[in-house]
């Protein structure tokens, strides 16, 4: 979907910039089912690593520590 997105605003100069996911260790997921985010919160994306991601997106930056913010 990203992909035809893309290609149909290609030509007035707009790009398209797509995240997906996987889980990420937020207040939500440890308040909907608080046994598995203990179980798996060492596997989940860090809300900070994403929100770092979306920012080099923006930017179209490489950002390596979270200080540079």
């Amino acid at each position: 979907m990203a992909e035809s997105l893309a290609l149909e605003v290609k030509s007035y100069n707009i790009r398209v910039t797509t995240i997906f996911l996987g889980q990420v260790a937020t207040r939500m997921w440890r308040d909907y089912d608080y046994n598995y985010y203990e179980k798996n919160k060492n596997k989940m994306l860090s809300p900070q690593k994403v929100a770092a991601k979306i920012v080099e997106m923006i930017l179209d930056i490489k950002i390596t520590k979270m200080e540079t913010l």
